[in-house]
C-alpha cells in the first residue's frame, strides 16, 4: 500500500514538473508581443519630454541641447485664445458622435440576431463590414461628390427633383454642416464593424434561457428585454469605457480629410490643431505639450469611467 502511494506521488510530481515547464514555454510566446509593444507603444512616449523644452532642431536631434522651459508650453496653450474654442468644439463633436453612434452597432446587432435565414444573415453581416476597410480619404471624396453643387451632387439633384427652382448648396463649405457630416460618415463606416463584439457576446448567452422563457410564454420583446440586453451589459460597459476615454481625441483622419480651407478655422479639433502647430508651423514643443495634455485628460477619463462602471456593474478593463 505504501509502495503504491509512493508511486502516485512520484507521478504527480512529474506531472506538476511538466506543467510548470509547459507554462514557461507559453510565457516565451509572449516575449515578441511584449518587446514589440514596448518598442512601438511605450518607447515613443519618452519623446514627450520635448514638451518641456524650447526644442530647436539645430541643437541636436534628441533636443539635449535645447533650453528647458518647464511648463511654459502648457501655460501657453491654456492661456491661448483658441483654448476654450478647441476644447468646446472637440467635446461637442465627441459627445454628439458618441450619443448618435454608440447605440447604432447594438441596434444593428440585435436586428441581425433576429434574422432567421442564416445565408441572408451572413451576407448582410459581411456586407456591413466593408465600409470599415474604406479609407477616410475615399470616404471624404464620396461625401464631397455627393454634396457638391456640381451636377454629380446627388443631394442637390434630389432637392431639385421636388423643387426645380431650389438653389444648389455647397454643403461641405458651410461649417454648420460639418458635425452632421461627421456623424453620418462615422455611422456609415463603423456601424457594421462595431457589431462584431455584440454578435460575439450574443453567442455566449445560454440558449436554454430563451427556451425556458419561450416555454413560460415570454414574447420576443420580453426575451430581448430580460435576457438579451442584460447579457450584453458587460460588452456595452467596456465599449463605453473606450468611447468616454476618447472624448478629447476625435478621429484625426476623419476630421482632417472632411475639412477644407473654407471651414478649417471653425472646425479645428485638438488633434488637427496639434498637427498644424507641429508639422506645419514647426512648433514641435508646443504641439507635444498640447498632445500630452490631451493624453493625460484621456487617461483620467478612462480611469474614472472604469472605476464608475466597476462600481455600478462590476465590469471594467483594469
Amino acid at each position: 500500500m505504501a509502495t503504491t502511494t509512493s508511486k502516485q506521488n512520484v507521478r504527480r510530481a512529474k506531472r506538476g514538473g511538466l506543467e510548470k515547464q509547459n507554462i514557461k514555454i507559453l510565457y516565451l510566446f509572449l516575449v515578441p508581443a511584449v518587446v514589440l509593444t514596448f518598442i512601438f507603444a511605450y518607447l515613443p512616449m519618452f519623446s514627450n519630454y520635448i514638451a518641456f523644452l524650447d526644442y530647436d532642431f539645430n541643437k541636436g536631434w534628441f533636443g539635449f541641447g535645447s533650453e528647458f522651459v518647464g511648463f511654459d508650453n502648457f501655460a501657453k496653450f491654456l492661456t491661448d485664445d483658441k483654448f476654450y474654442k478647441l476644447i468646446g468644439r472637440t467635446l461637442l463633436y465627441s459627445i454628439t458622435m458618441m450619443v448618435a453612434t454608440f447605440p447604432a452597432p447594438l441596434i444593428f446587432a440585435l436586428l441581425l440576431n433576429e434574422l432567421r435565414g442564416d445565408r441572408f444573415k451572413k451576407v448582410v453581416q459581411t456586407t456591413s463590414y466593408i465600409p470599415h476597410f474604406v479609407s477616410w480619404v475615399t470616404v471624404a471624396g464620396l461625401f464631397y461628390m455627393f454634396l457638391t453643387v456640381d451636377p454629380t451632387g446627388i443631394i442637390n439633384n434630389i432637392r431639385q427633383m421636388f423643387d426645380p427652382a431650389a438653389e444648389r448648396i455647397s454643403y461641405m463649405q458651410d461649417a454648420k454642416n460639418f458635425l452632421p457630416v461627421l456623424v453620418i460618415s462615422e455611422m456609415w463606416k463603423e456601424t457594421g464593424w462595431g457589431t462584431i463584439l455584440y454578435l460575439a457576446a450574443l453567442t455566449s448567452i445560454d440558449p436554454q434561457q430563451y427556451e425556458a422563457a419561450q416555454v413560460d410564454g415570454a414574447s420576443r420583446w420580453q426575451r430581448l428585454i430580460y435576457i438579451t440586453l442584460p447579457g450584453l451589459v458587460p460588452t456595452m460597459c467596456i465599449l463605453l469605457i473606450f468611447s468616454l476615454s476618447g472624448l478629447l481625441a476625435t478621429n484625426f483622419d476623419q476630421v482632417f480629410n472632411l475639412q477644407n480651407k473654407m471651414i478649417r478655422m471653425e472646425t479645428d479639433t485638438i488633434g488637427v490643431y496639434t498637427y498644424y502647430q507641429g508639422l506645419v508651423s514647426g512648433q514641435y514643443s508646443y504641439s507635444a505639450a498640447v498632445g500630452l495634455f490631451q493624453g493625460v485628460i484621456s487617461f483620467i477619463l478612462i480611469m474614472a469611467t472604469n472605476y464608475t462602471t466597476k462600481r455600478l456593474s462590476n465590469v471594467g478593463i483594469i
